[in-house]
């Protein structure tokens, strides 16, 4: 029996798809070359976990002023019964160039990347989104500035970092 339609529209896509990846393993191996070849390279590596993480209890502010700190921290996330305690918190201190040293700590189950953070070796980039300017609530309400399309909108914010993430 020869070879069906449907056998070969499968195979085909199975070669289409296993070319795609064979060219973009190339990719991998000049990143790799270009980290062999210096001493200082670095590369900025995003990890978006669509839904998987709840950033406001991986970093959190571990200070005592009550408009930005643990205590905000309490008050807004322990009417879920989600706040994480303080004592259990894994204390790092971050360097600002807007307000000197804050004080975050990690959630307690992450000791690996809090050891990541003392040797330098990773950073946390907070507060990121698709604005292109701060925005007041006057502002927002004026449509002053233009701001992104349903901005309050938990589902279309990610749809959008998702669009971007692939051009």
């Amino acid at each position: 029996m020869g070879l069906t339609r449907r056998d070969f529209v499968r195979y085909s896509c199975c070669s289409a798809a296993a070319l795609g990846v064979a060219t973009n393993l190339s990719r991998f191996g000049l990143v790799h070359a270009l980290a062999q070849s210096t001493t200082d390279f670095r590369a900025l590596v995003c990890i978006f976990l669509f839904g998987g993480n709840d950033s406001n209890n991986l970093l959190i502010p571990n200070d005592s002023s009550a408009t930005t700190g643990y205590p905000n921290y309490l008050n807004i996330r322990n009417g879920g019964g989600i706040a994480i305690a303080q004592n259990t918190l894994l204390p790092i201190l971050s360097k600002t160039a807007q307000n000197g040293s804050t004080s975050f700590g990690l959630h307690p189950s992450i000791p690996e990347l809090r050891a990541l953070f003392n040797s330098g070796k990773l950073a946390f980039l907070a507060n990121v989104g698709p604005l292109s300017q701060p925005v007041t609530r006057a502002q927002y309400l004026a449509a002053n500035p233009p701001v992104p399309a349903n901005l309050f909108s938990h589902a279309d914010q990610q749809q959008q970092w998702q669009c971007e993430r692939q051009n």
